[in-house]
């Protein structure tokens, strides 16, 4: 009986001197390929990386899955969006475009609740987690790079987007509702009266900040993964 005992002893004592070394191998990880990076890279693992990491590779499905689906809901929500509103290069590409604008606006309406909802979930996934205080503090560090400012700018860019899309239905319809009083040239217009053209400038007063916002933030969107 004490023969067993001690076999059990030395088996779970066994086990547990794996630990330090996984720890060791995932902080390594970070660092290395998380933190010192300029841009936002987040790889997948290996199976050896799995087998190195232990259970802590379960404490990297937390970030690699909030990628995956972030990937997802910009690949799908925001990249086609951004591709029709490149193609508006004329007045006549935005009136021919307008009902397709007007349903991307309303369908954008909610893509920041989506973003919000995902990152709430690795929040929560986050909180949960038990970890060393070595561990811990280089693993929070890591997802305030490629988790929290990522969301946020996300979240940003999906709010400003319907309003966006929203003004420049707005510019069209204006345009759209002069009929003959005003003259269309490529990307120029040419109103008949001063009213108008008031009319006019102050919608863009409005577009123009809210596209330039638009575009800064997604430039340092671009930024983060360039």
């Amino acid at each position: 009986m004490i023969v067993i005992l001690l076999a059990l002893l030395i088996a779970i004592s066994g086990c547990g001197d794996k630990e330090p070394a996984q720890r060791k191998a995932f902080i390594e990880f970070i660092q290395t390929r998380l933190l010192a990076t300029q841009t936002l890279a987040v790889p997948q693992l290996s199976e050896e990386q799995i087998k190195s990491f232990g259970e802590y590779s379960n404490d990297y499905a937390v970030i690699t899955d909030f990628h995956q689906q972030m990937d997802t809901e910009l690949n799908t929500s925001l990249a086609p969006v951004f591709s029709s509103m490149n193609s508006v290069t004329s007045v006549n590409a935005l009136l021919e475009q307008r009902d397709r604008l007007q349903e991307m606006a309303n369908n954008s309406a909610h893509l920041a609740e989506k973003i919000d909802a995902i990152k709430l979930q690795a929040d929560a996934r986050h909180d949960a987690l038990k970890q060393p205080q070595d561990l811990k503090e280089v693993y929070d560090q890591a997802y305030n790079k490629v988790v929290s400012k990522p969301a946020a700018l996300a979240e940003q860019v999906f709010t400003l987007l319907p309003q966006v899309l929203k003004q420049i239905v707005v510019k069209a319809d204006f345009i759209k509702s002069q009929g003959k009083n005003v003259t269309i040239s490529g990307s120029t217009l040419q109103f008949a009266t001063q009213s108008q053209l008031d009319k006019y400038n102050a919608i863009q007063k409005k577009l123009v900040p809210l596209n330039a916002q638009l575009m800064e933030l997604s430039r340092q969107m671009q930024q983060m993964v360039h």
